[in-house]
């Protein structure tokens, strides 16, 4: 707050940018606007920041997975959709540190039925089998010409890899090997099922290696 004196002003009340000037006590006066409060954020504030700050880093490396899992999901973009639907995959400890449970986290979403698929590893030959068990279509949301996909995470590199496997009408084994530099402790599997025009999604079911 400043004290001023204006001969040519007068007495002043009015709002220049970001000072307000009035007339107080025989004295003109300017005073700061105060924009915001800065308010101490709660411990639930700090939670729901730290959930959306890794959701929103881990979007980024699944970009490709995630473009083609949450298409029509929400009024946003596909990233958006992901961190919103995946707040209560991500525990967050007392220092507010958020940690991702890969086992709950979605990388698809929607109506579609979840396709049958169950994975193996061999350590010796370093290659994940995918086998797929045919489904009949039922009431739109299972079609035989449905696209089923895999996805291979690395979630200390941070890397991930899409896989087609067969349409959904298909019984069959689809082989794919552990790409170059990933450990295979640190590989999350997922599946996930389109329709042919890529419109209609499943959600992702997480896959545990045989």
């Amino acid at each position: 707050m400043a004290k001023f004196d204006s001969y040519l002003l007068g007495k002043v009340t009015k709002t220049l940018g970001n000072v307000t000037m009035c007339y107080m006590n025989k004295q003109n006066i300017a005073r700061a606007r105060i924009f915001s409060r800065k308010d101490k954020p709660t411990s639930d504030v700090l939670d729901q920041r730290a959930r959306m700050k890794v959701l929103i880093e881990l979007s980024r490396f699944l970009l490709p997975v995630v473009q083609k899992g949450f298409v029509g999901i929400g009024n946003g973009t596909t990233s958006n959709a992901f961190v919103a639907k995946n707040m209560k995959s991500v525990d967050v400890d007392e220092m507010h540190t958020a940690t991702v449970d890969y086992e709950r986290l979605k990388v698809a979403m929607g109506l579609q039925d979840i396709p049958e698929v169950s994975v193996s590893y061999s350590s010796e030959s370093k290659m994940y089998s995918f086998e797929q068990e045919m489904l009949e279509e039922e009431n739109g949301f299972a079609l035989a010409d449905d696209l089923v996909y895999a996805v291979l995470f690395e979630s200390v590199l941070m890397r991930v890899k899409l896989i087609s496997l067969r349409s959904r009408g298909e019984n069959g084994n689809t082989s794919v090997g552990l790409p170059k530099n990933w450990e295979q402790a640190n590989v999350k599997v997922y599946c996930f099922a389109t329709s042919k025009n890529g419109k209609s999604i499943s959600p992702s079911l997480y896959l545990a290696v045989e």
